[in-house]
């Protein structure tokens, strides 16, 4: 008997339908109903019975379902207990929660050995997780599996940094479809959150005059030599220093702002737990938007 029929029936009896829970698993409903025909024959007893398009558990099947979460439940505790002392794997849709996060997170938590890098194809996270090749990833993206737990991270946004002596440096807010013609130059490289910061500056290419570096040392050059207008984030800024006597004003555009979310698998939880709990610590002292000069 596998974890994974046991997980796959806890699916069924979650969803109603055998088309659900395949497509909640991410799996062929043919491959579902084959492992459950295969618990039946293994178990002797059926398992299930039909009502229309929903699928409900005959009293064998809930019998079998209260041992099954039972073993599920022991499964992640051993998990746990085995890999608490083992290296935390981290993957990251955006170079700006990695680096903002994870010296914070290792301060906080010492005795916790954590890798990260990350990765560029949001679509991926599902597989990413179930393939072990992460034990949390901080995504733009919810993914969509049963055996997948997503919480709420942490809060972006684009803001604008200029000089001290800019004309918008006193303003509380700017928003730049309204406002006259400027000069932007702009760091990016990649990432999801960077892929929608290039929409977003796409809207505003016939009104100012915007330009675009992925080299990281040729746009610092660039803003030291000239103070020209430049954008940050909420989180970036907190690890990047765009030079003295700079402000940072909020932008009140549309699409500049965006949601990370941590998702891990359910049986990895309690161990990734931490990763959720630490993140509130720099939400209240360190991430509420300062106005003028830093």
């Amino acid at each position: 008997m596998e974890l994974t029929a046991l997980k796959y029936l806890k699916a069924i009896a979650d969803c109603g339908t055998m088309s659900r829970a395949a497509d909640v698993l991410h799996v062929s409903q043919p491959a579902l109903s084959m492992a459950m025909k295969k618990l039946q024959d293994e178990l002797g007893v059926g398992l299930f019975e039909r009502n229309g398009s929903r699928t409900f558990l005959t009293e064998n099947g809930k019998k079998v379902l209260s041992y099954a979460e039972r073993i599920l439940t022991l499964a992640d505790e051993l998990r746990a207990e085995f890999l608490k002392n083992a290296v935390l794997k981290l993957g990251f849709c955006d170079p700006g929660p990695m680096r903002f996060f994870v010296p914070l997170f290792q301060k906080k938590n010492p005795d916790i050995a954590v890798t990260s890098e990350l990765f560029f194809d949001e679509r991926e996270i599902e597989n990413l997780l179930l393939s072990r090749r992460y034990d949390a990833v901080v995504s733009l993206r919810r993914p969509d599996n049963a055996a997948i737990e997503t919480v709420p991270f942490a809060d972006e946004e684009l803001m604008l940094s200029v000089a001290a002596n800019h004309p918008l440096a006193n303003r509380k807010s700017v928003c730049l479809a309204n406002e006259p013609r400027l000069k932007l130059v702009v760091y990016c490289g990649q990432g999801a959150f960077v892929n929608q910061t290039k929409a977003f500056l796409d809207t505003l290419k016939d009104k100012h005059d915007i330009r675009l570096f992925d080299d990281y040392f040729v746009f610092r050059q660039l803003l030291d030599s000239t103070e020209q207008a430049t954008l940050t984030t909420k989180l970036v800024r907190q690890y990047r220093n765009d030079g003295e006597n700079r402000v940072i004003v909020p932008l009140a555009d549309n699409g500049v702002r965006a949601h990370y979310l941590l998702s891990c698998l359910a049986e990895n939880k309690r161990r990734t737990m931490p990763l959720a709990a630490a993140y509130p610590v720099y939400h209240e002292k360190r991430l509420c938007p300062n106005h003028g000069r830093e």
